[in-house]
């Protein structure tokens, strides 16, 4: 019997347990520093454990490391090397959803020499977005065609009938990790061009794109596409852009937020007997006995019935209502608020997007518009669509690692490891997750 060994057990780790022990009939060892999430996950399944694991406990992670077929990290990025370090001594196989960070990568050397396969971005973006760009590649490579462009799409937002408050937006996933991204560069190509955003830049950088049968949102930048160019075969003169998609309103209300000095994690304050109101006159060092939202609003430059003062009045930024924490960063109470008015009620849905147009140029001189989409819902009496679209990728590629279908070593990311996907969607698909393709003529 094959054992996996999950680190961390946080919101997207549910179904990849579900599917190792419902699904495959494997045993799970789970690690995390609150033993009680684990054991709630775990349940009282026989095939199932759960440990509880500090970070400076090195003894406990190896000794599971050591007796288990393969290693998912879904841990927080920086804990992601002590994992891999104990991979590396044991000469274990591990797979995460998370992005390549430099750290894993400067153990390219040691991963090589060991013969172990380190395996990054699988979740959802980055993850399937890979899949389907991946597919269409091929497609057109075996059709004969030259990219000419790539524009591929990602998403998690509340579903259609779920987007009923002023942000658009509700937490499926760890709130932090938002923010984080939200102040993480991003750059794109258009004809070879680089395009660099810069973190405090990125949400001024947004357009809006239209997708068939679904609507209009907004897009920003996500991360640096210049890294993916070899591994997907493409040319210099490429037009490559990969994005978030919001609902309208979004980009705006962050970049509002962020100017206010909302997205400050560093700085601890004290907030003991404050008001949201004293707390937010702060931020721009004003007098919290004058009119707050008008002194915000001249602050940001803008009307005082502007769309962010309302929504930052929904969120209750303005209210005399003392703060429930005695200290803080600015990070800490803005989730504060957010957490409590943004969060999916019983009954509610969140939603995936994945979206993907690759232009494509033929020897006849025609062109073509190939498209992937994938729209997947969750289900209110079960996981949301966000948690199995991170898990279950992971999950069906740790599996195909461990059952010896994927036999590649090193440092790897599914760009450049191509026979991946084509499995990985296959079993995708009996969850559910499916792309519907389509192809336009341009000329």
């Amino acid at each position: 019997m094959k054992t996996i060994a999950i680190i961390g057990a946080g919101l997207m780790t549910k179904p990849m347990v579900d599917y190792f022990i419902d699904k495959i009939g494997y045993k799970v060892i789970m690690l995390n520093r609150t033993l009680e999430k684990a054991e709630n996950i775990i349940g009282n399944r026989p095939m199932g454990k759960a440990l509880g694991w500090a970070d400076n406990n090195t003894n406990t992670l190896d000794n599971v490391i050591k007796d288990s077929d393969v290693v998912i990290s879904m841990v927080p990025k920086p804990l992601h090397i002590k994992v891999a370090k104990s991979c590396l001594k044991y000469k274990k196989n591990m797979v995460t959803a998370s992005y390549e960070i430099p750290e894993l990568l400067a153990l390219k050397d040691d991963v090589e020499r060991q013969g172990i396969l380190i395996l990054n971005e699988l979740g959802e973006v980055p993850g399937m977005d890979h899949f389907g760009t991946q597919m269409l590649l091929e497609e057109i490579k075996n059709d004969g065609g030259r990219i000419i462009s790539i524009n591929s799409y990602g998403s998690g937002i509340p579903s259609f009938e779920s987007n009923n408050n002023p942000m658009g937006y509700k937490f499926s996933w760890d709130p932090r990790t938002v923010f984080v991204a939200a102040q993480t560069a991003g750059a794109y190509l258009v004809k070879g061009e680089k395009i660099h955003i810069s973190g405090d830049k990125l949400f001024e950088k947004f357009w809006f794109v239209e997708i068939d049968g679904l609507g209009t949102f907004e897009t920003y930048p996500n991360k640096d596409v210049e890294k993916y160019l070899k591994p997907f075969g493409l040319d210099n003169d490429v037009s490559f852009y990969r994005g978030l998609l919001r609902y309208s309103g979004y980009c705006n209300n962050m970049n509002s937020m962020e100017a206010l000095g909302l997205f400050d994690s560093e700085k601890i304050n004290n907030l003991k007997d404050k008001t949201f109101c004293q707390f937010t006159a702060s931020l721009i060092n004003a007098d919290p006995s004058m009119n707050i939202e008008q002194s915000v609003a001249n602050y940001l430059k803008i009307k005082s019935n502007s769309d962010i003062i309302h929504r930052l009045k929904w969120l209750g930024l303005f209210e005399d209502t003392l703060i429930d924490l005695d200290k803080g960063s600015n990070l800490d109470v803005l989730l504060n608020r957010m957490l409590e008015k943004m969060q999916y009620a019983p009954g509610e849905k969140d939603m995936i997007i994945l979206h993907i147009e690759i232009i494509a140029g033929f020897d006849n001189g025609k062109k073509e518009k190939r498209i992937a989409t994938m729209v997947v819902k969750g289900d209110p009496e079960g996981e949301t669509a966000m948690s199995r679209a991170v898990a279950l990728p992971t999950a069906i590629a740790a599996r195909l690692v461990v059952d010896g279908e994927i036999k590649a070593t090193g440092l790897k990311m599914p760009p450049n490891l191509p026979e991946l996907y084509t499995p990985a969607l296959k079993e995708l698909k009996k969850f559910g997750f499916e792309f519907s393709t389509k192809k336009i003529k341009l000329n």
